[in-house]
């Protein structure tokens, strides 16, 4: 009886075993399907979005071929060489504004010089004097900041002594 028992135990086992490679052959199964319908959709949206781009491209060449029968090249032409000359005239009247403009403000820097020298003068100031001096106190900047690099300097040494 054991061994009655035992055989069916391999039966059953057989029969399960037999049944899980059945499934995984199904899940293989099912997973090319999913992957090959995934494939068909996509080639679908391909085939709607050109089909789509035609239906467009059709009604822009209808649309073009309406407006090259609208339009009279040789009027074109001609409105277009209207339009450079008009353009050039504008532009060189538009230069001659700007000569005329530029020579009316045109200033005499001497004269204003001797403007500002007179205006200094009533006030009190001494113009050239002040001005003379301005450069020398940049340079003392300078060199106080020269002096504290070097003094940095020399402490970064120190330290790395």
């Amino acid at each position: 009886m054991r061994r009655l028992a035992k055989e069916g135990q391999i039966q059953a086992v057989r029969h399960l075993a037999k049944d899980i490679v059945r499934m995984k052959d199904n899940q293989t199964k099912f997973i090319k399907l999913k992957a090959e319908l995934r494939s068909l959709s996509a080639q679908m949206d391909s085939m709607a979005a050109t089909a789509q781009l035609q239906k467009s491209m059709r009604s822009v060449s209808r649309t073009m071929g309406m407006v090259a029968n609208q339009i009279k090249l040789p009027e074109l032409q001609a409105s277009l060489q209207k339009y450079a000359m008009e353009s050039e005239k504008m532009e060189m009247k538009q230069d001659m504004i700007n000569e005329a403009m530029d020579d009316v403000m045109e200033h005499d820097t001497d004269d204003e010089d001797e403007l500002i020298q007179k205006v200094m003068d009533d006030v009190g100031l001494e113009w050239n004097e002040k001005l003379v001096d301005a450069p020398a106190k940049e340079k003392q900047q300078e060199e106080k900041e020269d002096e504290v690099d070097t003094d940095l300097q020399a402490r970064l040494n120190n330290l790395k002594r």
